[in-house]
C-alpha cells in the first residue's frame, strides 16, 4: 500500500505532466486527478489520502478552501501546491502548504517534498 494522492489542476496537460513524473515515483498511489474544487471536494470525502497536490491562483479551484477541506479529513495530509507563478509563494505558506512546485516539474523537487515525511 503506497502513499495515496490526488492532483486537483483545471490545466489538463499540467496535469498530465505532473501525473507522467509521478507514476515513476514507487511509493506513491494515484487515487485521482481532477479539473475544479467541486469534483475534488466531492471525491476525497470518501476516502483517505496522504498527499494532494492543488493548482494555486485558479480562482473557480479554491486551493485554500480545498486544503481546509482535505485537512479536516486528514490532519496530517501533505498539501503541495502546484504554479508557474513564484508570487504565489507567500500565499501558499500562509495557507499552511507543505511545498510549492513551480512548474516545468522536477521529480527531484517531488522526491524531496515527499521525502520529508514518508
Amino acid at each position: 500500500m503506497g502513499v495515496k494522492y490526488i492532483i486537483v489542476d483545471p490545466d489538463e496537460l499540467s496535469n498530465i505532466e505532473l501525473k507522467n513524473i509521478l507514476n515513476d515515483i514507487k511509493m506513491l498511489d494515484f487515487q485521482g486527478s481532477f479539473r475544479t474544487f467541486e469534483e475534488a471536494e466531492k471525491n476525497i470525502r470518501g476516502g483517505y489520502l496522504d498527499v494532494a497536490f492543488i493548482r494555486i491562483g485558479d480562482v473557480a479551484l479554491n486551493a485554500y478552501k480545498l486544503t481546509k477541506e482535505i485537512r479536516a479529513i486528514n490532519p496530517l495530509a501533505r498539501v503541495i501546491f502546484i504554479t508557474n507563478q513564484e508570487e504565489y509563494a507567500i500565499e501558499a505558506f500562509e495557507c499552511e502548504a507543505n511545498g510549492l512546485l513551480l512548474s516545468p516539474f522536477n521529480r527531484d523537487k517531488i522526491q524531496c517534498f515527499l521525502q520529508k515525511k514518508y
